[in-house]
């Protein structure tokens, strides 16, 4: 993660120390891995098509919807979450910049009295 090049929400920026992101793309299949250091690490992982077509799940009596899509050049991923607290919204667009070297990965979440918006920037190794 280039956290000088990421722009960090007021709420996460003064937490997150470090950050990993892996991502295996074969179109359609698109299988992503992303660790945030806090002061522990916060890994999310994820496998989508990128057809668009919204998948369901029930996760710890909460109702997951997800979907993955182009739109232009970018990916989009986006997960409405249902539970017990109302709606939740996540979605990042993922885009590769510097010829390939460099992945932006723009998040927004609403909801649960959690909305932040965050650019994170990562760069190839």
């Amino acid at each position: 993660m280039n956290r000088k090049a990421s722009i960090l929400s007021p709420i996460v920026a003064p937490a997150v120390k470090s950050g990993a992101l892996k991502i295996e793309h074969h179109e359609p299949s698109f299988k992503c891995q992303m660790t945030i250091v806090m002061d522990k690490p916060f890994e999310t992982k994820y496998e989508l098509l990128t057809d668009g077509r919204e998948v369901a799940a029930t996760e710890r009596g909460r109702t997951i919807v997800s979907s993955l899509r182009w739109d232009s050049d970018a990916l989009v991923a986006t997960w409405r979450i249902e539970g017990s607290n109302g709606e939740m919204t996540i979605s990042f667009r993922y885009e590769l910049q510097a010829d390939g070297r460099r992945l932006r990965a723009a998040e927004q979440l609403r909801g649960g009295g959690r909305d932040q918006d965050n650019v994170w920037v990562f760069e190839r190794r």
